[in-house]
C-alpha cells in the first residue's frame, strides 16, 4: 500500500470528499489528488496537518504502512523517518533481550541436564547395611552370628537339648533389618532404638534410580531445545 492509497482510504473511512479533506489540510483540492495518486510526496509539515485532519497518531499510522508501505518513498518525510529509527532501535533492544533469554536457556539446559546425568544432587548410590536383631544392653555385637560361643558355657557344649533352647531361643529373638543410606558409614554402626540398640553391618554399595534426576535432564533438554530455537528464530520474530 502507498501513502496516496492509505490517505484515500482513511479519507473514504471518515466519510470525507477530497475538497473537505484539502480545505481541513488547508492545501489545495489538486494537490491533495497528486498525493492520493502518489504524484508527489507530501513535507513533513504537510503531514502533520493531515494526520491531525483524519485524527490519526504517527503510530497508528504507521502500524499500516510500516508493513505495507515502501519504506523508500515513506522515508522521504523526517517524523516516517525518525519513526523508523526509533522503532529499528526498540526491535533491536527487543532482539538482544531474547537473545540473553536464549543463551540463559541454553545455560540452564545444560546444567540441568548435567546435574541430572551425573546425579549431582539426588544421587542414585546407595549403601546397604543390615542388621540381624535388637541387642540389649552388654550385649556383644556378635551375639546373633556367634551366641554358641556367648551363650552355651563350656560345661554344657555336649547338652544337645540346652543347646536346641538356646538356638530357639535366639530364633526368636532374630529381627533382620535392612537399610540403605545414601552416605557411607563405615564398615558398621551402632545406633540406638527403643528397646536396645542395633548392630548394623556394611553389606555393599547398590544403585537405585530416582525419579528427580530424570526430570532434571527431561526439563534441561526442554530449556536448551527453547534456547536453541529463540536463537533460530528469534531474529526473524524480531526483525526490525
Amino acid at each position: 500500500m502507498t501513502l496516496g492509497h492509505f490517505i484515500k482510504q482513511i479519507r473514504t473511512q471518515r466519510g470525507l470528499s477530497q475538497p473537505q479533506l484539502a480545505e481541513q489540510m488547508c492545501v489545495e483540492q489538486s494537490y491533495l489528488s497528486k498525493l492520493e495518486n502518489d504524484k508527489s510526496v507530501p513535507s513533513n509539515e504537510v503531514f502533520r496537518k493531515l494526520l491531525t485532519a483524519l485524527n490519526l497518531s504517527l503510530d497508528e499510522c504507521m502500524q499500516t504502512l510500516s508493513a505495507q508501505g515502501e519504506r523508500e518513498e515513506l522515508s522521504q518525510i523526517p517524523d516516517i523517518e525518525y519513526w523508523y529509527k526509533q522503532h529499528q532501535q526498540s526491535k533491536q533492544k527487543q532482539y538482544k533481550q531474547l537473545a540473553m533469554l536464549a543463551v540463559l536457556l541454553v545455560s540452564l539446559g545444560v546444567g540441568l541436564f548435567w546435574s541430572g546425568y551425573k546425579q549431582t544432587f539426588f544421587s542414585e548410590k546407595l549403601f546397604e547395611y543390615q542388621s540381624q536383631g535388637v541387642l540389649q544392653a552388654g550385649e556383644p555385637v556378635e551375639l546373633y552370628n556367634k551366641w554358641h560361643a556367648y551363650l552355651v558355657p563350656q560345661s554344657k557344649n555336649g547338652d544337645r537339648e540346652f543347646f536346641e533352647q538356646v538356638q530357639l531361643a535366639m530364633a526368636k529373638r532374630l529381627d533382620k533389618k535392612t537399610v540403605f543410606l545414601s552416605d557411607y558409614r563405615g564398615s558398621a554402626y551402632t545406633e540406638s532404638v527403643t528397646d536396645g540398640r542395633r548392630h548394623y553391618r556394611f553389606q555393599g554399595p547398590t544403585f537405585s534410580e530416582r525419579a528427580e534426576n530424570a526430570w532434571l535432564q527431561f526439563i534441561g533438554l526442554l530449556c536448551f531445545s527453547a534456547g536453541i530455537m529463540l536463537t533460530l528464530v528469534g531474529k526473524r520474530l524480531v526483525k526490525p
